[in-house]
């Protein structure tokens, strides 16, 4: 029988000639994943071109991987190559990081999904095109983009009083107390130095009122309004326009000969800003085609604060970028306007007044906190408006962007580099050989003779386009059981993809198709979807190699009871799991939260009759430790698998063994 504790793992698996079914790299994994962890972008930089949540480390899907190889000598992780002549599927590709780290290793891949977000992106970060004409294609698109929007971001040095580029202007929120409003503020401190000087708000407002117009609020500190008891949802002004809710209270520019500073805006600032509102009113936005902000677990949060169209998160100054930046993609030659509209769309995480400003801290001297950094709209009292064509490589800016997530990206797709232990630290290694880059097909027939090919679709993977037995391997990452709603949350990218690449994507598919519980009263949603994927990948999957790998995590009885009644309807069994390190404990949509820092990896095999079970029945799990729950969870949910239980007798012996509901 096959079995480990969770102080030694012992591994009695039967004979396979699948070398991962027996054997993983576990701690090497393990600690590869957490030092990647930490800066998963820097480590994988051309899966990053958009916004996609909760990719896996590569190194872990890199070690996955490299167990599948036929040849021995192929699996040492600094190895390259060993895929060649296999076919790698991920029904539900998400951030697509197990086709980048596959066809590195000479595979030819086919990944799928629902949303089209994540199709567009796999699709242009796998495409190979010569750098030097993306530069050309950017600076020109710049170069347009700059004449027509600068004119509102101008500004004077406070110093010199010569013309300046606005970097950020940061905002106060208005909300009532009493009969009056006042303007609310995250922190009143703007910058801290390592020497211990501080450039507050007070540098500004001395006696704590802003005047604009004919109109004065006096600033509050938010922390000093919970202490006040002023500060509740009440207060929020929501029958007025979300930009309209805000006050402008410090520019920030920088100088040609005084550097950065910081001022308050004067009436040169305020009427570009009035200009810029001018502009704006000539616009056309498609309404309610697309950008409308639908029902959802996370819109709703949108809805409440009386949001109903996506373009009302964006500054007068932001919509005119976006109005331009259509104009300029339609513009471009075909072949480059996919990764140069994904570049924009993803800019608008540091381009909205849901942005947030980090900069008081002294480790992020004027740093963006994005609008997604806790996973879920954010609602900051200090709004910052962003200027995306400022010059400098700064937080959030395109030029930034460009050079980071495409050059950069490119470059390191041309020559993937690793992290190595030298017994003192982690050195950098390329693996020689290897490219982040593929060809598209469309066809299977096409992979004949080929290797790093790739064939990259929107569908719902419960229907795969595939023949029978025509894949070697399944590996991918299912989504996240219930809350975390990336589908829900990607509308405020879609709408405006949509508007800019309206015929290179279904843009009226169902994000319900997304294999998530919304809520506890719908959870069998999960397994239901999930059943039918995993039975097209049992149909799909080679004999007698063919394996479905999966990484998975979750602390509810019923996340685990939901996998496996669709593991079990789809007849898999569980020929193995291993536990690796997944998310960086100080992330910020974590660092409150009890949340597991490991993933699961299991290993299953298309049942066969003559298959007999291996698995013990763990009699207890570990609470309080997350490698150890994880672990515990593997082997249980290899010991239901071995056996042949109904669908209520799985969600009671869950809900037995986990007992956290």
């Amino acid at each position: 029988m096959f079995s480990f504790s969770n102080a030694e793992r012992k591994f009695v698996a039967p004979p396979s000639e699948v070398a991962i079914d027996s054997f993983f790299p576990e701690e090497t994994a393990d600690k590869l994943a957490q030092i990647e962890s930490y800066n998963k972008h820097l480590f994988r930089p051309n899966t990053y071109l958009h916004k996609w949540w909760a990719r896996r480390s590569g190194v872990t899907f890199r070690s996955i991987l490299k167990q599948l190889s036929s040849e021995p000598a192929l699996r040492d992780f600094y190895t390259p190559g060993g895929l060649e002549g296999l076919t790698i599927l991920d029904p539900m590709m998400g951030g697509a990081t197990t086709l980048h780290e596959a066809i590195r290793l000479g595979a030819n891949v086919i990944g799928y999904d629902v949303d089209p977000i994540p199709v567009l992106q796999a699709r242009a970060t796998l495409t190979e095109i010569s750098l030097q004409e993306k530069r050309a294609v950017f600076n020109e698109f710049f170069e347009k983009l700059d004449k027509n929007l600068s004119l509102y971001f101008e500004t004077s040095c406070p110093n010199c009083h010569e013309k300046s580029d606005m970097q950020f202007m940061l905002y106060g929120l208005r909300r009532k107390i009493d009969k009056d409003e006042a303007l609310f503020v995250d922190s009143f401190t703007l910058r801290a130095e390592t020497n211990g000087d501080k450039k507050t708000i007070l540098d500004f407002y001395p006696s704590l009122e802003v005047t604009l117009g004919n109109r004065t609020w006096l600033l509050i500190d938010k922390d000093e309004a919970k202490k006040s008891g002023i500060n509740d949802k009440h207060s929020e002004l929501l029958g007025i326009p979300f930009m309209d809710r805000y006050v402008p209270l410090v520019m920030v520019g920088k100088c040609a000969h005084h550097g950065q500073f910081f001022k308050a805006p004067d009436h040169k600032d305020i009427q570009n800003m009035v200009a810029a509102s001018t502009r704006v009113a000539s616009l056309t936005f498609p309404g309610d085609n697309g950008f409308g902000v639908p029902q959802g677990p996370k819109s709703n949060d949108l809805i409440a604060r009386g949001v109903t169209y996506f373009f009302d998160l964006f500054s007068h100054r932001q919509r005119i970028y976006l109005s331009e930046a259509k104009r300029y993609i339609d513009e471009t030659a075909p072949e480059h306007r996919l990764w140069l509209a994904l570049l924009v769309s993803t800019s608008l995480e540091f381009n909205s007044l849901l942005c947030g400003y980090k900069g008081v801290d002294q480790r992020r001297p004027g740093a963006i906190r994005h609008v997604f950094s806790h996973h879920a709209y954010s609602f900051p009292c200090t709004a910052l408006e962003n200027n995306p064509v400022f010059k400098d490589r700064t937080s959030g800016t395109l030029r930034n962007l460009f050079e980071k997530r495409i050059i950069n990206a490119g470059l390191w797709a041309k020559g993937p580099i690793e992290r190595r232990w030298s017994g003192v630290r982690w050195e950098k290694v390329m693996i020689e050989g290897e490219l982040d880059l593929g060809q598209e097909c469309q066809s299977l027939d096409e992979f004949t003779d080929k290797t790093r090919s790739f064939i990259i679709r929107q569908n719902d993977s419960s229907v795969l386009p595939l023949p029978d037995h025509a894949i070697d391997y399944v590996v991918t990452d299912p989504p996240y059981f219930d809350n975390v709603q990336y589908s829900d949350l990607s509308h405020f990218f879609r709408c405006w993809l949509h508007w800019f690449l309206p015929d290179q994507a279904n843009w009226q598919y169902q994000p319900l198709l997304s294999a998530v519980a919304e809520s506890r009263e719908n959870e069998s949603k999960f397994g239901g979807i999930l059943a039918k994927i995993w039975q097209e990948c049992h149909r799909v999957l080679a004999r007698p190699h063919g394996r479905l790998i999966f990484t998975y995590h979750h602390w509810r009885a019923a996340a685990w009871a939901q996998l496996t009644i669709a593991l079990a309807g789809a007849r898999f069994r569980l020929m193995n799991g291993y536990v690796v390190h997944s998310e960086n404990p100080i992330s910020v949509h974590i660092r409150s939260l009890r949340a597991l820092k490991h993933d699961a990896i299991l290993v299953l095999k298309p049942f066969d009759a003559d298959d007999t079970g291996h698995w013990e029945k763990p009699v207890s799990i570990k609470m309080d430790d997350s490698a150890s729950f994880c672990r515990g969870c593997t082997q249980y949910l290899g010991w239901i698998l071995d056996n042949d239980f109904d669908h209520d007798t799985i969600c009671h012996l869950w809900k037995d063994f986990i007992r956290s509901e």
